[in-house]
């Protein structure tokens, strides 16, 4: 498919950025379109920072971000609805069990669909932990039921920090099989960073250097 006819989903002006002692973005921009963009460069170049930035995590100094025509200054709550994030630390309201998440994520996301997140669940191996609090199970099982939740978002704008940490065999295999058919299917916006290969998945990725 050619890229130049996809839509551009998300977009990202002027940039600035800073923790207290370490600068990380000065006015930087970006474009990014619909299909699967892996973020890449060293530790510390700003992978991260850039996705909990695109998902409204953190806050910018300066700089204007916008998702499927939303921006996030003027109508923050409606970006936020655009764009649903995968970080890599662990699942919050871990009180709650896989399926009471689920349905508090239904209500954050209104388009999440629910076939798709059964399907997910069941091909992650999800289907014995259900009912189980999500601080008694493993943190690989934790990172499953968030994937299912961002690969049944139904937002034009999805987030993946480093995705694949604690997966199964069967789980990875899987995990990089659906990255390949959406960046194929080329109609929502992922942006990913990984150490790891995305498989099957990275021919159909657009790759973009932080640190050149």
């Amino acid at each position: 498919m050619n890229s130049k006819l996809l839509p551009c989903l998300l977009q990202v002006r002027s940039l600035h950025f800073s923790y207290p002692h370490r600068h990380v973005f000065a006015g930087w921009s970006g474009e990014f379109k619909a299909g699967l963009t892996w973020l890449q460069g060293p530790n510390g170049c700003g992978k991260s920072t850039l996705l909990k930035l695109l998902a409204g995590a953190l806050v910018p100094r300066h700089g204007q971000l916008s998702a499927a025509g939303v921006d996030q200054h003027s109508a923050p709550l409606d970006y936020r609805r655009q764009v649903f994030w995968c970080g890599p630390d662990a699942i919050a309201f871990d009180h709650l069990s896989p399926v009471e998440y689920w349905s508090f994520m239904r209500g954050l996301y209104p388009r999440l669909d629910q076939a798709a997140l059964r399907q997910h669940a069941l091909a992650l191996g999800l289907a014995p932990h259900l009912a189980a609090p999500l601080r008694t199970l493993s943190s690989g099982t934790q990172r499953k039921v968030w994937i299912s939740a961002t690969l049944a978002a139904g937002t034009p704008v999805r987030l993946l920090d480093e995705p694949f940490n604690a997966l199964d065999a069967a789980s990875l295999q899987y995990l990089r099989q659906v990255l390949a058919e959406q960046a194929r299917a080329a109609e929502v916006c992922w942006v990913l960073s990984s150490h790891e290969d995305l498989g099957e998945a990275s021919p159909w990725a657009v790759c973009l250097d932080l640190s050149a």
